[in-house]
This record gives structure tokens, sequence and C-alpha cells, in this order.
């Protein structure tokens, strides 16, 4: 195991952190856009009167229905996050970004901004949200879980929506200063 100096530097995967950042949002705002879809799908349903007047057969047959499109659905957003994700890592961070050395001053300023700009606007969106969901959901929400469920699908996916624009943002910025950085070091 080798020993660490203060003196040593340390690298990392720079270009990773904005990617993997950029593809977990992403993610989150397929699930969550896909449970509001559901949400109001089941809200629909449960306030159409629909459910007392058919037979039990038939709702089976509409259960069974229904797990399929839902099906259907995550492999539709399969086949979307496959297609978006690497255009989505490209807009973030140059594809040419690697691994660099920490101790660079400008480049361990990028990553720390970079957590905090990520942690700040997480941190402003659920409180956001939380004034929103007070302000003008509670009502709602406490009569029904299809909409509690469809409101919280919604915060997540506004979350998840922010991160991803300051990331693309902070990434952009992150490129040309680490390129300018690497290119001091040869």
């Amino acid at each position: 195991m080798k020993e660490h100096k203060p003196g040593d530097s340390d690298s990392m995967d720079i270009g990773s952190l904005f990617r993997g950042t950029a593809t977990i949002s992403l993610v989150a705002e397929i699930v969550t856009g896909i449970m509001m879809l559901g949400s109001i799908v089941a809200y629909w349903i449960s306030h159409s009167g629909l459910i007392e007047t058919i037979e039990i057969d038939v709702a089976v047959f509409l259960l069974l229905l229904g797990a399929m499109i839902t099906l259907f659905i995550f492999l539709g957003a399969i086949s979307f996050f496959m297609r978006v994700n690497r255009r989505i890592g490209r807009a973030v961070i140059a594809d040419d970004i690697g691994s660099v050395d920490l101790g660079k001053p400008r480049v361990k300023t990028v990553v720390i901004l970079y957590g905090m700009a990520v942690g700040l606007i997480l941190i402003m969106g659920m409180y956001a949200y939380w004034l929103v969901y007070k302000y003008f959901f509670t009502a709602l929400a406490q009569t029904s879980l299809s909409f509690f469920m469809f409101v919280v699908s919604l915060g997540g996916f506004i979350l998840a929506f922010l991160t991803q624009m300051v990331v693309a943002a902070v990434g952009r910025t992150a490129t040309s200063i680490i390129r300018t950085v690497l290119a001091e070091n040869d």
C-alpha cells in the first residue's frame, strides 16, 4: 500500500462524476414521470365511479391490461434512456475530460463548487416545493392517495430536472476550466 504524503496529488475522474450525476437525475426524471402518469390514471379511475359499476372478471382483465401497458411504458422509457443518456452526458461535460489532478487549485475549486451547487439546488428545491405543497396541494393530497403520489412524484421530477440543469451549467464551465488546466500541464 502506498503511503500518502502531503505533497502527493490525488486524481479524480471528473467526467464520470458529472456524467454520473446527469444520468442519475435522468433516471429520476423518467421514474417520477411514470409515477405521475400512473397516479393520474389511478386518480381518474377512482373518481370516475368505474370501479363500482364493472364486474370482477372485467376488473381483473383491466388490471392485467394496465399491467401490460405499464410494462410497455417502462420498455419505452428504457429505450428513451438508452438514446438520450449519451447525449446528455456530452452536453454536461466533454467526452475527453477524464481523470484530473485535484492538486491543481482551479480543479479542486470546480469540484467543491460543483458539490455546493448541486447540494444547494436540492435544498432550495426541496424547501420551495414543500412551500408549494403546504400552501396549494395539502387539501387535495389529504383526500386522495393517488393525488398525494402525483404531488410527491411531481416534486421529485422538479428536483431531478433542477439538478440536471445545474449539472449542465456547471459542467460546461468545468469543461473549459479543466481543459485550460490540462493544457498548462502539457
